[in-house]
């Protein structure tokens, strides 16, 4: 039994208190952003410019101007500075579906030169890898999920493995170290922070700044920063301040599902993945089967609404393919870079991966035709799903017992 007692602790009640004063901050935030005066079926009429990269899913890419959310379909692209003008009918509130687009005005500056550099990276990566492989390779690298087969969209979706395709912490933080150990050759520490910080926000323009890989670079920043000046940080509270920015300065990224699964699957990892590693099930101990089991805790009720299906292979199919993300990680970037400056160079590297990508979709279409672990969920009602994390949230304050 848990002693209510010992849970709400002074601690407890500060962070409580923290809590409820953000979402006071948010709601009046909330109030000053500009009213809407469009019903559903409205025509309506919109220009503006793209502030980070559409996503892309399965056929169809989306993107928001302003409060706007469109979809349409995957082709022809859209990219990041583009001024667009939109006429279409509002079908939902704040939503159109296929209206017609004009673009005004293509990108430009400096955020439009390194989404060309994105570009060359995935034009690259077709030359030196055959479909799906060039799919798979540009959505763990880049973010960037237009290369990906429908087919194959749908095989990671089944098989619980889409979020291998989202560019977000893990990215950073295998990118971040990368370029720091290479930096830290040639100078030292602080000054290698110091370039760090503007390579970190470099590669989050090159993944199209998604609200995943600006959490992500956010949080990397803020620890990096403690670093170079000698503060200690606890990842509880880096992710709560980035994640109470973020929101502060735009309130609509809390219904962006990105946003969603990206903080939630951290909190899972900060708060539960610990925990679960002591547990005395063997399985437990391999550190991506705990943070597969701890992310998806965390994401369930998200999961289940969004995508309407849960595996219940998807903690196991994830043991077997994440040790190879960060080689692929890796190897990718390094090919990348080789690529830009001589393609022999980077063809040669390129072979290195191909047996990790060759594995990687072996793993995936082989799960996927195991469909008696593939269950179709109805969707989530709001009160169960914050009886959920009220649960979630005392079970992570609480050590678990072997």
């Amino acid at each position: 039994m848990f002693n209510l007692k010992s849970i709400f602790n002074f601690k407890i009640f500060k962070s409580v208190i923290v809590i409820v004063a953000f979402t006071v901050l948010l709601a009046l935030r909330a109030l000053f952003l500009p009213k809407l005066n469009i019903k559903e079926g409205q025509q309506v009429r919109i220009t503006g410019v793209l502030t980070n990269e559409p996503q892309v899913s399965g056929n169809r890419q989306s993107f928001n101007l302003g409060q706007i959310e469109i979809w349409t379909e995957k082709f022809p692209e859209y990219h990041y500075g583009d001024q667009l003008a939109i006429t279409g009918r509002i079908k939902l509130t704040y939503l159109l579906i296929n209206p017609k687009i004009e673009v005004l005005n293509g990108g430009s500056g400096l955020g439009s030169q390194v989404l060309r550099i994105r570009n060359d990276l995935r034009l690259l990566y077709q030359k030196f890898f055959p479909s799906p492989f060039d799919g798979l390779l540009s959505g763990i690298v880049l973010g960037d999920k237009s290369l990906i087969p429908f087919d194959t969209w749908q095989k990671l979706k089944a098989t619980g493995t889409l979020h291998i395709m989202v560019a977000s912490g893990m990215n950073i933080a295998m990118f971040s170290g990368t370029i720091l150990s290479f930096f830290c050759l040639f100078f030292r520490r602080k000054i290698a922070i110091l370039f760090l910080f503007i390579m970190i926000w470099f590669y989050a323009f090159m993944t199209g700044l998604q609200p995943p890989i600006i959490r992500a670079a956010i949080m990397a920043s803020l620890i990096y920063f403690a670093q170079m000046v000698g503060r200690e940080t606890e990842a509880g509270r880096v992710l709560w301040l980035t994640g109470g920015f973020m929101l502060l300065i735009n309130p609509l990224w809390l219904f962006d599902i990105g946003f969603q699964l990206s903080f939630l699957a951290t909190a899972g990892l900060v708060y539960l993945q610990p925990k679960l590693s002591k547990s005395k099930f063997f399985l437990f101990k391999f550190e991506s089967f705990s943070s597969s089991i701890a992310s998806q805790l965390a994401t369930l009720p998200i999961l289940v609404t969004a995508f309407g299906q849960l595996n219940l292979l998807s903690p196991i199919i994830n043991l077997l393919i994440l040790w190879t993300i960060p080689f692929i990680l890796q190897g990718g970037i390094l090919v990348g870079i080789a690529g830009l400056l001589w393609q022999n160079l980077g063809g040669l590297i390129a072979y290195l991966i191909y047996p990790l990508l060759f594995y990687l979709n072996l793993v995936i279409n082989i799960s996927a035709k195991i469909n008696f672990t593939q269950m179709l969920m109805p969707k989530i009602s709001w009160m169960f799903a914050v009886f959920y994390y009220f649960l979630l949230g005392i079970v992570s304050l609480k050590r678990l017992k072997n």
